[in-house]
């Protein structure tokens, strides 16, 4: 029988449902620290599994140009909606100035040069331990010791097979971009207490820690 709880299912419904969790409605607080001070003009700057982050208008307000990479067309919808960003739009492809939204599997997505800035909003906790090489291998296809990065994971105490959010520790995110040639360090950690639902599976904190390599 074929398997039905593919991860575009799975994120295809939650978003159906709009039980999003991880959707704030202010910038993300560490990426501002990080980027606050930085030149990003022209820059070329990738969002993987984005959402619809309105993390991405801080980078378009500094000037960047933005990929961003979602699998769930809805999540586009929405964010150039509440954004009220005019668009074009070329079969799974949304346009606006200095913004590509692309609708694709992040394994399916390629280019030939190397991105300024990746920033990363723990788009990895989506995948199961078996799947992360991978993510980690085509990762390396897209960035270089020269990107400048800031890589954020979650880590709680669930069981091994809970998730997502998946728990990933420090230590394998830093070996996985070691090999890449990109040596990651602390940027910043907070543990927050988790919801009635997350605590009655065995999640009673949720630390959300940030890395980055300049």
């Amino acid at each position: 029988m074929e398997n039905t709880n593919t991860p575009l299912n799975f994120w295809s419904q939650v978003w159906q449902d709009g039980t999003i969790r991880f959707h704030q409605n202010v910038y993300n607080q560490q990426m501002v620290s990080k980027f606050r001070n930085a030149d990003l003009k022209n820059k070329t700057v990738l969002i993987p599994l984005a959402g619809k982050t309105r993390d991405i208008l801080f980078f378009l307000e500094k000037g960047a140009i933005v990929t961003a990479i979602e699998f769930v067309e809805q999540a586009a919808i929405e964010f150039f909606t509440e954004n009220k960003i005019p668009f074009t739009k070329e079969n799974n492809i949304y346009r606006a100035e200095n913004l590509t939204f692309i609708i694709s599997d992040f394994f399916k997505y390629t280019t030939k040069a190397k991105f300024d800035v990746m920033y990363d909003r723990a788009s990895q906790v989506v995948f199961a331990p078996e799947d992360r090489p991978e993510y980690y291998q085509h990762m390396s296809t897209l960035i270089d010791s020269h990107t400048d990065l800031l890589v954020g994971a979650i880590y709680h105490q669930g069981p091994a097979g809970f998730g997502p959010p998946h728990k990933i520790s420090p230590e394998e995110v830093t070996t996985a971009y070691k090999k890449m040639g990109i040596h990651l360090k602390s940027f910043a950690e907070q543990t927050n207490t988790t919801n009635e639902k997350l605590q009655a599976l065995g999640v009673s904190t949720m630390t959300s820690y940030y890395l980055t390599n300049h």
